[in-house]
C-alpha cells in the first residue's frame, strides 16, 4: 500500500505520529508531508518526505473551483491532520488524488477528550482502514525506538539541561534552571556528570544570561545542535532534564533516562512516550520542584548502577 501522512507541525508534535508508523506493516510505503525540523527525524522511518514549506503545498489551503496541482504522483490512501471545518482541504485533496481514499482529521484530541495525542493520531489511522492498534502502539514506543541496549548498557557521563521549549508559558524561569544546575553540581553523584546546556532557537535570549554566570563555568552550552550532533548526544546522557519540547520527546522515545517537567500542558496528552521517563508536574517555580527533579535524576542513576552490577531493581520503581 501506498500511503500518504500530512502532519506539519513543531518537533514534539511530529514525533507524535512515531508509534503508528512503527508499527504499520513493513510492506507500506509512507510518503510523510511535514515540517522541519521534525521532518529530518522522521525521514528514517518513512519511505519518502517532503517539506511542506516548499514545492507548492501553499495550494493545499486555495478554495478554488480550478483544479490545483501538488507534488504527488499518486497514494492509495491518504490521511492528513488539519483543521478543515470548510471541507477545503479534503476537496483538494481528493482532487490530485482521484483514485485513492482520503481522510481528513483535526490536528488534536478534543479539549475534552483526557487521550494522549498519540494515542490519538493512531486511533485516526485506524478510522481510515490501516492496522493500527493503538494500545500495542504506545506500549512499543514505551520500549523505546532502538532497543540494542539500555542507558545500563552504555558509556553516559553526560547531564543534559534543555531550559527551553516552545511555548514561554510552558517554562520554568532562567534562575529556576541556574538554581538547579548548581543544586546538581554540589550533589555527589550527579556533580560528577558532564553538565550540558542545551538551547534552541526559542532560548536565544538565554545564551548571554547562562552563560555569563559562575555556575556555567565549567558546563558546555550547545546552541541550535543539529540532528548529527543532537543524536550522539543523547545517546551519551546519563539523565536529560527539559520541558514538554520536543527534544524532550525526542529524548524519551530514544532511550534516554528522562525528566520531563510539565507547568501549563497536560501530562495525560502530551507525557514523553519511551521506557526511562519521570513526569515533574508543577506549576510553580520553587525550590520544592528542583528538588523533586533532583530525586528523580537520582533514582535514574541508582536503578542504572544496580542494573549494571545484576540487581533486581525494576524501572517501574523510579517511573
Amino acid at each position: 500500500m501506498k500511503l500518504m501522512i500530512l502532519r506539519p507541525g513543531a518537533l514534539g508534535d511530529t514525533l507524535m505520529l512515531l508509534p503508528s508508523l512503527l508499527a504499520l506493516p513493513v510492506r507500506t510505503e509512507v510518503t510523510f508531508v511535514g515540517r522541519q525540523p521534525g521532518l529530518e527525524f522522521m525521514r528514517p522511518h518513512v519511505k519518502s518526505a517532503m517539506d511542506m514549506e516548499r514545492h507548492g503545498w501553499h495550494r493545499l489551503f486555495m478554495d478554488s473551483h480550478d483544479a490545483i496541482r501538488l507534488p504527488v504522483s499518486g497514494a492509495d490512501l491518504t490521511v492528513a491532520f488539519f483543521h478543515d471545518e470548510d471541507g477545503v482541504i479534503s476537496r483538494n485533496l481528493q482532487s490530485v488524488l482521484p483514485k485513492g481514499s482520503v481522510f481528513v482529521f483535526p490536528s488534536l484530541p478534543p479539549r475534552e477528550e483526557p487521550i494522549h495525542v498519540a494515542y490519538y493520531i493512531a486511533l485516526c489511522l485506524k478510522k481510515s482502514g490501516l492496522p493500527v492498534d493503538p494500545e500495542n502502539a504506545l506500549n512499543e514506543i514505551k520500549q523505546g525506538v532502538d532497543r540494542r541496549g539500555g542507558p545500563g548498557k552504555t558509556f553516559r557521563n553526560k547531564m543534559v539541561f534543555h531550559p527551553g521549549s516552545g511555548s514561554r508559558k510552558k517554562n520554568h524561569s532562567g534562575d529556576f534552571w541556574l538554581d538547579l544546575l548548581g543544586f546538581a553540581k554540589k550533589d555527589s553523584r550527579l556533580g560528577r556528570l558532564e553538565s550540558i546546556i542545551l538551547l534552541g532557537p526559542a532560548e536565544k535570549n538565554l545564551v548571554a544570561f547562562l552563560g555569563n554566570s559562575p555556575l556555567t563555568s565549567d558546563s558546555r552550552i550547545l546552541f541550535c545542535p543539529d540532528k548529527e550532533v543532537l543524536l550522539p548526544l543523547l545517546g551519551e546522557t546519563a539523565v536529560y532534564i527539559g520541558h514538554d519540547s520536543g527534544v524532550t520527546h525526542l529524548s524519551a522515545m530514544g532511550g534516554t533516562p528522562t525528566i520531563a517537567l510539565f507547568r501549563k500542558t497536560d501530562p495525560t496528552k502530551w507525557a514523553p512516550l519511551g521506557p526511562y521517563v519521570d513526569i515533574i508536574n508543577g506549576r510553580k517555580t520553587n525550590r520544592e520542584v528542583i528538588e523533586r527533579t533532583l530525586a528523580a535524576a537520582r533514582k535514574f542513576l541508582e536503578f542504572f548502577h544496580h542494573e549494571v552490577h545484576g540487581s533486581n531493581t525494576k524501572c517501574n520503581d523510579i517511573t
